[in-house]
């Protein structure tokens, strides 16, 4: 058995010993004695304090001393676990696009390092949501196969928090290991505030990360004053026509035709982004992956459904990617003016290159630097289980514990008014 807030049972047994204490000091009424005349006899109550030589009302101080032991019990909470272990451990395995096949087999060693089967260890996978495996990690940790979405490690750190709340019930320190291999793209501005929350030692396992997939991108009716031609020539550049196992990446201008769709249930990614037209623009904020741009844009209408893949400062969708047969359909929504650098500027070059990515896949998946990753693992003693329990946590036995006391102080009354009946029928 464990206790939530331990502190109240050593309250409650101070209390109780206040109450023995008391009973030791006992009013009496003192013997009776002849007096020649009583009228000389000050009005007043006859009574007079004295220190006993044993407590009084003995049944009256075994039901305080239950009642108040029961409260401090009660708020103390109480949980019954059927086995503690010394040393728990939460697991946070990556299975978003960055990872390969070595992140399954560091998750499964680590598992493994738990003894008996790793029975009291929780196992976090993420990629862009975070999923807590049931029983039998063992089963889900060999079937484990990267998925084409981006991982988002906050989301992993927050699932942990509650998993490891569940843990501290049932071990006396908890430790955080990552299997990651910790890119760029899986990282935003709440993974180090949330990570340096935890309160014990945090382990790194890093793993290779997915090589970034070279693409071939070419450039639908194309005209010498697009804008989009700088960075369809730079895409270029990165990935040389000799390059093996290129994606396609198709960029359409104008409407989408029967052969662009023929293309991307092929397995391309088309991509259509209509010019902006005679549209004034003004400046606006947009942000694709890690990326994000401050500059005179004009709004285009996106047709309905398909996953966000870039928004507006306001929230609005800039850019959707539909599936279509082994390909994807991308639609975007950013006139970028033809007259003007933006399509310059290299914070358009970052967010475009999200935009003009295989699908599934994105230039902006790349392993995070050692400085960066030096701040996710931390040295020292693991987490203390009662620092990892939430303000919520709740003992099954209080309500019942409280009832018990209540009843007791009620029992007080009937006890108070026998012994009063007892000692008018005493005189």
């Amino acid at each position: 058995m464990s206790f939530l807030a331990p502190i109240w049972l050593a309250a409650a047994g101070a209390a109780a010993l206040g109450v023995v204490t008391l009973h030791f000091i006992t009013t009496q009424r003192p013997a009776a004695s002849p007096l020649p005349t009583a009228r000389f006899v000050p009005d007043g109550d006859a009574r007079a304090a004295s220190r006993a030589a044993r407590p009084t009302d003995l049944l009256l101080l075994l039901l305080r001393c239950a009642a108040v032991l029961l409260l401090g019990t009660a708020f103390a909470g109480p949980v019954v676990a059927a086995a503690r272990a010394k040393l728990a451990r939460v697991i946070i395995v990556d299975r978003s696009r960055a990872a390969l096949s070595d992140v399954r087999d560091s998750a499964l060693a680590v598992w493994h390092e738990g003894g008996a089967g790793g029975r009291a260890d929780a196992v976090i996978v993420f990629d862009s949501a975070a999923t807590e495996t049931a029983d039998g990690a063992d089963d889900s940790l060999r079937a484990l196969a990267a998925t084409a979405r981006r991982g988002s490690l906050t989301a992993a750190l927050v699932s942990a928090r509650r998993a490891a709340g569940a843990l501290s019930l049932r071990a006396d320190s908890i430790e955080l290991v990552i299997v990651s291999p910790l890119t760029t793209d899986e990282l935003d501005a709440a993974s180090a505030p949330t990570i340096a929350r935890w309160p014990g030692r945090v382990r790194l396992v890093r793993t290779a990360a997915a090589p970034q997939r070279a693409a071939a991108v070419t450039l639908a009716h194309d005209s010498p004053d697009d804008p989009l031609r700088p960075l369809v020539a730079a895409l270029g550049a990165v990935a040389p026509a000799g390059t093996a196992a290129r994606a396609v990446v198709r960029v359409v201008r104008g409407g989408l035709s029967p052969a662009d769709s023929a293309v991307a249930r092929s397995g391309a990614a088309v991509v259509s982004w209509p010019l902006a037209g005679g549209v004034a623009a003004t400046v606006q904020g947009v942000w694709a992956g890690t990326a994000t741009l401050v500059a005179p844009l004009t709004r285009i209408a996106l047709p309905a459904g398909g996953r966000v893949i870039a928004r507006w400062a306001d929230g609005a969708p800039a850019a959707t990617e539909t599936s279509l047969g082994r390909g994807c359909v991308r639609g975007v929504g950013i006139g970028v003016p033809s007259a003007g650098d933006v399509s310059l500027q290299p914070a358009f070059m970052s967010v475009a290159r999200v935009l003009i990515a295989p699908c599934g896949a994105s230039s902006a998946v790349r392993a995070a630097p050692d400085s960066v990753a030096r701040g996710f693992a931390r040295a020292g003693a693991a987490a203390p289980a009662a620092s990892l329990r939430g303000a919520d946590d709740r003992s099954p036995a209080a309500p019942w514990l409280l009832a018990a006391a209540l009843l007791l102080l009620a029992g007080e009354t009937f006890v108070r008014r026998g012994a009063a009946r007892a000692e008018a029928a005493a005189r």
